[in-house]
């Protein structure tokens, strides 16, 4: 049998924790206030060994209405639920609530104990047994076996056990293989261990030496040790509550409502999409209207929030409709986490949600589509599902690792169904997209390319870095990668070295343009190797004429070489240059600045910035304060 969790629930004084001592010979009561006033005030816990020779977990959870918060702290990891109901008192206020508690975590398997049956006469005992009936009509616990019991004399125990016994061998698996996740319900320190947190492993398993994550405070540990039922374990798996010794936190850096959990495996969240039920009751105390700021209970944490309804502006007793949860402190969930909603003030439980969607953009009412969005990602098949994200996600494309997250499914099978999707497209990078708007981000790219070479005739097509850098606020860069790739791939846009431009496009003279190029290079060789500079030079050129897109092509085209901003040659002169290194070389191994100077019969105010740039270039390398031949020149 799978590890499971036994949680009591029922008002207080009717002996949950006596039945728990009676049951396993453990004091679950370890605080010095709950001796003294012997009441339970915050959880314990407990192991049993069942007739059948599976050994459960036991969470106590104190009675009173003061307390229910920490009740809910230990209620939500619970598979089967022990209610007790004193046979002496019958129904009380906290025995309602706690059985609305359990059926809003959508337990269904349980067991009732009428605790307390040596005290009661046979006609109490059958009124009692008749109230818990009628209690649990309509209820995920209806017709759960109601037993008489005594936790003084020990009548009824054998058959207790034996009911347990049945209702924890039917109860479900647990996601042994998805990431852990474990919510801290407890923190302690101790001596010559450090800190231990404790909590119901919702999921998968934890080992001594795991690197795990605190959220949402975000702290990395490291797992010293692993305890399950006071024994230490090579691994801890889903379903067993769990004590792990951890490195790297203080008792007081963790805090009670955080999750331990695998790093990358959830993400925290300040919005949940929610399909919110109310509990039945009188519409002028339970009706719930929209934006009403509630206590909003998940795992072991409380955080207030408010919900918005997606369907109307209230939610009347036992209706059901989608709504946005919009929390005030992160939380950590994930699709099908059920939460128990209790009223601000006062703290009343009025509704139950399941999580539809852990990670919605946000929103006050459905709009187009969104209806249907939400029925599938709360009913529909994970193909379904993942071509919803899919859609919605737009050019910027659906990550799968991101997806797997809000879907509560492993990577594998989201990727899998992905694939598998005829509709979609799925990148190499492990993004899908939607064919439309694959289609749009591929026509974006070849918009982009179109509209550069319009508004730029003289250049040889856009870089591929710039063009990227303009549609970086509309296409993830991986998406722009395969979108270019692919227009490429079918030539619908051509590259020329780093350049992409349309097919056939590229620079265009007039012939007014050539006559004003012709004139730039007359005034850059006016003056042998020291021309003017160049903001001098197109100063002479009309602005009609656009003289800075017709220097830029010059370079471009290799017409001209660019020294510096204000350093230009022609490509003649330029080749002169270099003809004249290279016979220099031809006949000494080094070249001063002395030489260079006369060479050109240039100042040293252009051989400065000409080594330099024969330097990066590789023509010449620098050594000392000489020049020797560069790696262009060996070759």
């Amino acid at each position: 049998m799978r590890p499971v969790i036994v949680g009591t629930a029922g008002h207080i004084d009717h002996g949950k924790t006596a039945l728990v001592r009676r049951l396993t010979g453990i004091d679950t009561d370890r605080l010095k206030e709950e001796k003294e006033r012997g009441i339970s005030i915050d959880l314990g816990f407990a192991h049993l060994v069942l007739p059948s020779g599976a050994r459960v977990g036991i969470v106590d959870v104190p009675g009173h209405e003061r307390f229910v918060k920490n009740m809910l702290a230990g209620a939500t990891g619970i598979d089967v639920a022990l209610l007790v109901v004193a046979a002496d008192e019958g129904v009380k206020p906290q025995t309602q609530e706690h059985l609305a508690i359990v059926d809003l975590l959508g337990i269904r398997r349980g067991v009732v104990a009428l605790t307390k049956s040596d005290l009661a006469p046979p006609e109490r005992l059958a009124r009692a047994r008749d109230e818990v009936t009628a209690l649990l009509r309509g209820t995920g616990l209806e017709g759960s076996p109601i037993l008489p019991v005594s936790a003084v004399t020990g009548e009824g125990v054998a058959a207790l056990l034996e009911a347990l016994d049945q209702a924890a061998a039917s109860a479900g698996a647990r996601e042994a293989g998805r990431p852990a996740r474990l919510p801290i319900d407890r923190i302690f320190s101790i001596e010559g261990i450090g800190t231990v947190v404790t909590g119901t492993l919702w999921s998968g398993t934890i080992r001594a030496g795991d690197s795990l994550q605190t959220l949402p405070s975000g702290r990395s540990v490291r797992v010293r040790r692993v305890e399950v039922h006071d024994a230490e374990v090579v691994a801890a798996a889903a379903g067993q509550r769990t004590a792990v010794a951890l490195h790297g936190a203080g008792r007081e850096e963790i805090e009670r409502g955080e999750w331990l959990v695998t790093p990358g495996g959830y993400r925290t969240a300040e919005a949940l999409d929610v399909r919110l039920t109310m509990l039945p009751g009188d519409p002028r105390e339970r009706a719930l209207a929209t934006r009403t700021r509630l206590r909003i209970h998940l795992g072991a944490s409380e955080v207030l929030g408010r919900a918005v309804l997606l369907e109307g502006e209230r939610l009347e007793p036992g209706a059901s409709a989608y709504a946005q949860l919009r929390l005030e402190h992160p939380v950590v969930a994930a699709p099908g986490d059920r939460l128990v909603l209790r009223s601000y003030s006062p703290a009343v439980t009025i509704a139950g949600a399941v999580v539809i969607d852990p990670a919605p953009p946000r929103r006050s009412r459905l709009g187009g589509g969104d209806l249907e969005r939400l029925k599938t990602l709360e009913s529909g098949t994970l193909p379904e599902k993942v071509l919803w994200l899919a859609r919605e996600s737009g050019m910027e494309g659906m990550r799968e690792e991101e997806a797997a997250l809000r879907l509560g499914a492993g990577a594998e099978a989201v990727a899998a169904a992905a694939a598998d999707g005829k509709a979609l497209v799925r990148l190499k990078g492990g993004r899908t997209l939607f064919p439309d708007a694959w289609d749009r981000a591929r026509g974006l790219v070849e918009a982009r390319v179109r509209e550069y070479a319009e508004a730029h005739p003289l250049r040889a097509g856009v870089p591929k870095g710039e063009l990227k850098s303009l549609l970086s606020r509309d296409l993830d860069g991986g998406v722009f990668d395969e979108a270019l790739a692919s227009l490429l791939a079918t030539g619908a846009v051509q590259v020329r070295g780093d350049r992409l431009l349309p097919p056939g496009a590229g620079p265009s003279l007039s012939e007014a343009d050539r006559q004003v190029l012709e004139r730039i290079e007359q005034k850059l060789a006016g003056q042998g190797f020291q021309p003017p500079e160049l903001s001098e030079v197109l100063r002479g050129v009309p602005r009609e004429s656009r003289p800075t897109e017709l220097m830029r092509h010059m370079i471009e085209s290799g017409r001209a070489v660019k020294v510096t901003s204000e350093l230009v040659y022609t490509r003649a002169q330029w080749e002169e240059i270099e003809r004249r290194v290279a016979a220099h070389f031809a006949r000494s191994p080094r070249l001063g600045m002395g030489d260079f100077k006369g060479y050109l019969q240039i100042s040293r105010k252009y051989a400065v910035p000409l080594l330099e740039h024969l330097d990066r270039l590789g023509i010449t390398r620098r050594e000392g304060d000489e020049r020797i031949p560069g790696p262009k020149l060996k070759k």
